[in-house]
């Protein structure tokens, strides 16, 4: 008994060790892949002299606040825009200046993170004009007039690896369309659209509603499901009664992140069986960690809506989020902030590419050019 008793304690004590030998050396190949540490971007330029669109890659390390700024251009890309007919469309916030008129490509882009990005665009000539450098270039040709505003990096539409969805904002009956290489489909919903986004064959749209009763008129948010053979569901979202109107401008713009629309501080779970309006804290208290960070003036009135957007779990908000001269770029899980950075001053040439902590302690400094807009990894 006592041969088979120590035999058995060497047995246990071979794969113990043998445990501990597989998880030092392959135990990190079983940690989840959506564990970010760095954190890839890419600054837009425009280059008006060669008529191009220009890309530029930074790597962002949210935990240490280094940057790694790769000089050269990414991905170039033809931008015979004018003032009348370009994607992106700058709308200054109420009683400040334009920013200045750099008219970007009729090109909305969906990147992933890797070395391929999905463009999708109205300019006849990106196939011939195309310059691929570090990054390649999925190209999906639209024969639609420009469908995408910006406001404060704030947009109308949504995309994915191979789907362009958008909305016209501003009308009681609000037109949606799906777009992608080989067909347009048009739907109208009730409501002023406010948000859309997409999950599988579903497309989701918040919108927000009037109804006239004795004490006065009652606002209401709603979520519509569209179905892939046209189904549409509607349903009203508790908690999102009011007796103010939805704004229909830069505040009044929703994001689709993870099965969620995002309005600044407060979400809508548009997946859910019964959708709820909630206010979330911690975006609240990520801003005020955010706009406490400097000593830049505020727009001194509400601020407009950033961008929210998905990647491998987490949460980017990119946007204007405190003052009008400066764009933050902001990492989340679980709407709680991890790291953040700012890019300050956004009218001028050359600007600053500032990292901090969670907490808002300033991390580390760069210089680079000032860009019209950063385009952040996203998962579909």
């Amino acid at each position: 008994m006592k041969k088979q008793s120590t035999k058995a304690r060497a047995t246990m004590c071979c794969l113990i060790f043998t445990s501990i030998f597989l998880c030092i050396f392959g135990c990190t190949s079983v940690l989840p892949s959506d564990n970010i540490e760095t954190l890839p971007l890419l600054l837009r330029y425009v280059d008006a002299i060669n008529y191009q669109d220009q890309l530029l890659k930074v790597t962002w390390n949210t935990k240490t606040g280094t940057v790694e700024i790769d000089t050269s251009t990414t991905l170039a890309f033809p931008n015979y825009a004018n003032e009348s007919n370009f994607w992106v469309t700058f709308k200054p916030w109420i009683g400040l200046s334009s920013q200045p008129q750099e008219h970007m490509s009729n090109t909305a882009i969906y990147w992933d993170g890797s070395g391929t990005a999905t463009l999708f665009t109205t300019e006849k000539d990106l196939f011939v004009g195309l310059q691929e450098n570090n990054l390649k270039a999925n190209i999906v040709s639209l024969t639609s007039t420009s469908m995408c505003n910006q406001y404060f990096n704030m947009t109308n539409c949504y995309t994915t690896q191979n789907k362009l969805y958008a909305f016209e904002p501003g009308s009681p009956n609000s037109a949606i369309y799906r777009f992608s290489s080989t067909e347009a489909v048009k739907t109208t919903v009730s409501g002023y659209a406010m948000g859309i986004g997409a999950e599988g064959n579903t497309t989701y749209v918040l919108s927000a509603s009037t109804t006239q009763s004795s004490t006065g008129p009652k606002n209401f948010l709603n979520i519509q499901s569209i179905k892939a053979d046209g189904t549409l569901i509607e349903k009203k979202v508790a908690n999102s009664e009011t007796k103010e109107p939805y704004a229909s401008d830069a505040d009044g713009l929703a994001a689709f992140v993870n099965g969620s629309f995002y309005l600044h501080i407060a979400k809508v779970n548009a997946t859910s069986d019964s959708p709820k309006f909630e206010l979330v804290q911690s975006l609240t208290d990520a801003f005020k960690t955010i706009s406490t960070s400097t000593s830049l003036g505020s727009f001194g009135g509400p601020y407009p809506s950033p961008a929210f957007y998905g990647y491998k779990g987490y949460t980017i908000v990119v946007g204007s989020t405190f003052s009008p001269d400066e764009i933050t770029v902001a990492l989340l899980k679980n709407d709680e902030l991890l790291a953040f950075a700012i890019i300050t001053p956004i009218y001028s040439a050359e600007t600053k590419f500032i990292t901090y902590d969670s907490k808002g302690k300033e991390l580390s400094a760069y210089s680079v050019p000032t860009p019209v807009q950063v385009v952040v990894p996203q998962s579909s």
